[in-house]
């Protein structure tokens, strides 16, 4: 084999989602706490109608409805349960092996796959906008590639509690929370919710204030604290949104986005230090939900055992903008965190800068190398996968780059995390970086292997990588075959990335 990519890079055009015979997406486990709600929906592609069925023993209080491919109910039968799921219609059938596990802290055993508000549309959103992006991912077809989540960011809130039960109340733009998450239940889809500690959320403007999770009187003796390590507990950043306030209404908020039926949550302030993380936690373990928490701004890498005992995602990363210069150093960010993902557990590389982003807050700069660039290092890292563009004009590139079914199911394979296999760096006389590839492996529970080649270079490169044997070589971008080899010679394209499997 002489070359496997040449200057531009090649990605596949999408399978129609509509069409043929049964294929099973997502992935092969999913966590439930006992006596929590179940709902988790089969993500299938292909000519409806298709009728679903289970081999195996389902928890009693466990259905599966064979319409639509629902999970449902609760259980206390803690365990796990080894399932064969068969998705058939008139063309065919496919089948999948799938276990549910019913544990206690057993949410988010694979990332997210979703859709989030920010990028798309900044602090002006409201409940229509967001229905209207909800039944996009499922016209679209996103949904059937297994696009699971609808998540709105800061600018829901109000800067009122309810006299009752003090839980926060939603602005003007949200008249009826509850009446739109059932109604992206209604599209098999999940709904998540943004939160802070503190008073004021980012977001927040002189004309509009969105409330946090706790109230004044600001608790001053988090400014300068440290714990036993010396690690900071403080709020010393947080002066600009009025800092963390004394009363923690955490009980009251987390009790409210359950009864409104919520699935996630982002919890969001720079320190994300431990005790408020932790007090969070403890309020959505007390609803009857089960909640994907989602840790955001900067997670230090020293805490990560404490952070993996108590969310399912975790982030040290700015904002991802519509540029190189953010996401290749996004990317960077994950160097000190690939060693802590798996199961459960993953680092966030932010939500997506790809596609129709919003005009008042963003320009997009990217090339499509670079976009296959930031896509493919998202799916191959395990990071959490959120799009977080408008819908209503996305292109057919965009579209088929979202919807590309090999890297999204290298993504949803938790049976080990990636690893930093090599790191090649070159430098001119002046000591500035002329040549940067880095290569990511990924092992898969098929008993291959994901390879990474990403060109950090502002300049193409050529570049060879040996394998100890022949095999089996698959372009996941392209979704195409390529024969045996054992060796790979390439051309990578200037900020050009090429996901390979192997074996």
């Amino acid at each position: 084999m002489k070359s496997l990519l040449e200057e531009s890079v090649t990605l596949a055009q999408r399978i129609p989602f509509q069409s043929g015979a049964p294929h099973i997406n997502g992935p092969a486990v999913f966590g439930l706490t006992p006596g929590k709600i179940c709902f988790y929906v089969f993500p299938v592609r292909g000519e409806t109608p298709v009728s679903f069925r289970c081999e195996g023993n389902l928890p009693p209080g466990i259905t599966l409805d064979t319409v639509s491919g629902r999970l449902t109910g609760t259980t206390l039968a803690e365990g796990d349960y080894p399932l064969r799921i068969t998705a058939e219609n008139r063309w065919g059938k496919d089948e999948k092996e799938f276990t549910l596990k019913v544990h206690p802290g057993m949410t988010g055993l694979a990332p997210l796959l979703g859709w989030s508000s920010w990028n798309a549309m900044d602090r002006w959103l409201n409940q229509e906008k967001v229905l209207r992006q909800a039944h996009f991912i499922k016209d679209l077809g996103l949904a059937a590639r297994g696009y699971a989540y609808v998540n709105i960011d800061s600018g829901w809130q109000g800067c009122k509690r309810r006299l009752d039960t003090l839980a926060l109340i939603p602005n003007e733009r949200f008249p009826d929370m509850a009446a739109m998450v059932r109604e992206i239940h209604s599209l098999g889809l999940k709904a998540g919710i943004y939160s802070t500690p503190m008073v004021m959320a980012w977001g927040s403007n002189p004309e509009e204030v969105f409330r946090g999770s706790t109230d004044y009187p600001i608790d001053l003796s988090l400014w300068m604290q440290t714990d036993e390590r010396g690690y900071a507990k403080g709020i010393g950043k947080n002066g600009n949104f009025g800092g963390i306030g004394k009363n923690g209404r955490e009980k009251e908020d987390a009790l409210q986005w359950a009864q409104w039926g919520f699935d996630y949550l982002k919890y969001d302030w720079p320190e994300c230090d431990l005790v408020h993380v932790n007090r969070m936690k403890e309020a959505l373990l007390a609803t009857e939900r089960d909640f994907v928490y989602s840790l955001t701004t900067h997670c230090s890498p020293r805490l990560a055992d404490e952070y993996k005992q108590a969310a399912n995602m975790f982030r040290d990363n700015n904002d991802n903008l519509t540029c190189w210069d953010s996401i290749q150093a996004t990317l960077r960010t994950s160097d000190a965190w690939l060693p802590h993902t798996g199961p459960g557990s993953w680092y966030d590389l932010d939500m997506l800068a790809l596609g129709p982003v919003h005009p008042y807050a963003f320009k997009s700069e990217l090339t499509h190398e670079e976009m296959i660039f930031c896509f493919s290092a998202w799916t191959l890292l395990s990071s959490p996968v959120q799009l977080s563009c408008n819908f209503d004009t996305i292109d057919d590139f965009t579209l088929d780059l979202f919807s590309n079914e090999d890297l999204l199911a290298v993504n949803q394979d938790v049976t080990d995390h990636t690893v930093m296999i090599r790191n090649e760096t070159a430098y001119d006389n002046a000591g500035r970086t002329v040549r940067e590839i880095r290569v990511y492996r990924k092992a898969l529970a098929d008993g291959s292997a994901a390879y990474g080649f990403f060109n950090f270079s502002e300049t193409p490169q050529h570049y060879e990588f040996p394998l100890d044997r022949e095999q089996n070589v698959r372009d996941l971008s392209a979704c195409r075959t390529l024969g045996k080899t054992d060796r790979l010679v390439m051309n990578l394209p200037r900020h050009g990335a090429r996901v390979l499997k192997i074996g």
